[in-house]
């Protein structure tokens, strides 16, 4: 089938390239091997933040960049991407003192002169801890509260603009494997990959290599190899349950060990705490949580919080994933750049490949990429619509808390989650539950999870397997437990409602344990 533009890789970049080029009428098929967001989109520190720290390299222009993508998807996505509130707290020993904190938040205020969420202050000591009483109080001169935003579950950020990508014209494709990429007598590529046993073939005009971390693995296995683009580094996160004296907001720290900053982080009802950096060279799907990340993480934590009792036995468990960050033999990890780049293959002009790009500005770099696309077509662009066009989870959205409000047959626990993680979406389940009222039973400890999900994420949101529904659309495996409590009752409501038979249950409940191997530390 002939194309306009194939895309390899179905991570938050090339979910963003997808929704943009089809919303300027580009035909699009979007190709990923597993699913959808599952790479290094899912091991993220899960903030939209507009580069605090690039303001020390001096990159005024990636840091108004980035607070300018904040605002746009606080505007577009407010049911995913939600204020929030960050302490970074000030201490005789800290490499940066109260003034040139200070001046850094005033640069940063200024540089996001229309922003909606509220400039900074700066506090006192007795503030400080009034605030957060369990901060360590020796050495302890003050602290900068300011915002930026987190998104709570990045995976469906990604999902949500597949979504819109396929509600104007996309072709989705995960499991697909890419097995070879040739060109025609006309220029053209034709990428043959296989998808659920069978071996298919697209025809496009330009193919964009937006894999992420495996971008020279791609160009490499089809004959396509480059000087070396990627090199990745890894960073690693643990999550911990409410803890005594944690935080109430996000604290923003300095590592008394190494000076890199890292986050603790109140998240899905736990808290987050990381990231690591460390350079890495092998295979990005087998980057795991390592003992040494473990002990230098919770040191930290307890460093800044002595009060806590944390131990490795606390974790409920971690994640890591690899930045794909550009090439560099000599640069320390945290100099590299975090700016992206669309690299135009000399030999194949129509080729293009993403190196780097970070969560926060997905959306401007689709827009450069599509830019770029109609370029090498010889085609006029369209004006670009992601700015204003909002996602389709808060298309219809006054306000980020309204879809709690929409009548609805199910508990006001339930209309909750549905309104924290599918936003709009949740009239739809809303609506499966007056048809099937069975569906709306609660199915996990917490009783805000209702049996409709399950339906709802393969007939609706592109699941496949029952990793892909617990872990990217129910998000249900990010709990405490990681999904172990309701991974079997969402497999039998699959079997009940979807027509599994029995092999396929126990495939897909083996599968699922297999999976969560990754989410083990040390």
């Amino acid at each position: 089938m002939d194309y306009d533009l194939i895309i390899i890789g179905a991570g938050i970049n090339g979910a963003g390239i997808a929704r943009d080029a089809s919303l300027r009428g580009l035909s699009v098929l979007l190709l990923d091997k597993n699913d959808l967001g599952s790479g290094t989109s899912s091991w993220s520190t899960r903030l939209i933040h507009g580069g605090l720290r690039y303001l020390e390299h001096g990159d005024l222009s990636l840091v108004r960049e980035s607070l300018r993508e904040r605002e746009i998807l606080l505007t577009i996505a407010p049911h995913l991407v939600r204020p929030l509130p960050i302490l970074i707290p000030v201490f005789q020993d800290s490499s940066r003192g109260k003034i040139t904190i200070r001046a850094g938040m005033i640069v940063y205020d200024l540089l996001s002169p229309h922003k909606s969420v509220p400039k900074h202050r700066m506090l006192s000591k007795a503030e400080t801890l009034m605030q957060q009483p369990g901060l360590n109080p020796q050495g302890l001169l003050g602290a900068a509260l300011y915002y930026d935003a987190q998104v709570e579950f990045p995976e469906r950020l990604v999902l949500d603009n597949v979504l819109s990508a396929c509600q104007h014209g996309a072709i989705v494709m995960t499991y697909a494997t890419v097995q070879a990429i040739s060109r025609d007598s006309n220029g053209h590529f034709i990428v043959n990959y296989e998808s659920r046993g069978d071996l298919q073939e697209g025809r496009a005009r330009v193919v964009i290599n937006a894999s992420g971390p495996w971008v020279d693995q791609v160009l490499e296995q089809n004959g396509l190899a480059q000087p070396r683009l990627i090199g990745g580094t890894k960073g690693s996160h643990i999550v911990v349950a409410p803890f005594e004296n944690a935080p109430t907001n996000a604290i923003y720290l300095e590592a008394r060990s190494d000076g890199r900053p890292f986050f603790v982080i109140p998240w899905n009802h736990n808290y987050l705490i990381g990231t690591t950096d460390f350079r890495f060279d092998g295979d990005p799907g087998r980057a795991r949580v390592d003992s040494s990340e473990v002990s230098y993480l919770l040191n930290e934590t307890h460093h800044a919080f002595p009060q806590t009792s944390l131990k490795e036995l606390d974790l409920l468990y971690g994640y890591s994933g690899v930045r794909p960050l550009p090439y560099t033999s000599n640069q320390k990890e945290r100099k590299i750049t975090r700016r992206h780049f669309i690299r135009r293959h000399p030999q194949y002009e129509n080729l293009l490949s993403i190196v780097g790009g970070k969560l926060t500005t997905f959306r401007s770099l689709a827009e450069e990429c599509v830019d770029l696309v109609f370029r090498i077509m010889g085609n006029p662009s369209p004006k670009c619509l992601t700015a204003e066009a909002r996602l389709p989870g808060a298309a219809r959205l006054v306000s980020v808390d309204e879809a709690q409000t929409f009548v609805s047959p199910l508990s006001e626990k339930a209309r909750i989650r549905q309104a924290r993680i599918y936003g709009l979406h949740g009239l739809d389940l809303s609506t499966i539950c007056s048809r099937a009222p069975a569906l709306s039973e609660p199915i996990n400890e917490a009783g805000d999870a209702i049996a409709a999900e399950v339906v709802y994420a393969f007939d609706n949101e592109l699941a496949t397997t029952l990793t892909d529904c617990l872990m990217r659309r129910m998000m249900l495996g990010l709990d405490r437990d990681v999904g172990k409590s309701v991974a079997e009752r969402v497999a039998r409501i699959a079997q009940a409602h979807l027509g599994w038979a029995e092999n396929r249950v126990l495939n897909e409940l083996s599968a699922y344990r297999s999976y969560l191997e990754r989410f083990k530390v040390g």
